[in-house]
């Protein structure tokens, strides 16, 4: 909340996130969500994931639109954009860590050719903001008090 960009304030608020959810939409059209370790959001809209080459999000990602669905004790989101596999060791070994070689397996490495990024571009993303749990509950009993309209937070759209 405030006056920043709101671009300014998206990519702040995603640069403190770990996991967020990734849902993709197989050859059927069933959607599938699954939770993502999120490696980086860059200023540009692009996000970025590590996965099994043999995965569900590695056959669906590239072929259909995608979303991203981001929750903190604050802040939500919704990104949707495209998908695609990229194979680049270099990018790979800036986002290894132990947290991500403990998903993979002991000995998993970088070079693994198995392990791919994901890079999605975000095309649209919508956000809210909410100034925390105690402001949210008054803005509620004043609105119930006042008759008025409780306004419990921002929202945002932000097009890439």
């Amino acid at each position: 909340m405030g006056t920043q960009d709101p671009r300014a304030r998206l990519l702040e608020k995603l640069a403190k996130v770990n996991v967020c959810m990734l849902t993709t939409a197989e050859r059927d059209g069933t959607l599938v969500t699954r939770p993502m370790g999120l490696q980086q959001a860059e200023d540009g809209g692009t996000l970025w994931f590590l996965t099994r080459a043999t995965s569900d999000v590695a056959a669906d990602a590239p072929q259909r639109p995608v979303n991203v669905a981001v929750q903190d004790k604050d802040f939500w989101a919704s990104l949707a954009g495209h998908g695609q596999l990229v194979r680049d060791d270099a990018r790979k070994k800036e986002f290894w860590n132990p947290a991500t070689e403990a998903f993979f397996g002991e000995g998993s490495s970088p070079e693994d050719p198995q392990i791919v990024l994901v890079r999605v571009d975000v095309q649209t993303a919508q956000f809210w903001e909410s100034p925390g749990a105690v402001a949210t509950a008054v803005e509620l009993v004043k609105a119930k008090v006042t008759g008025g309209t409780a306004e419990p937070g921002d929202s945002e759209t932000v097009r890439f």
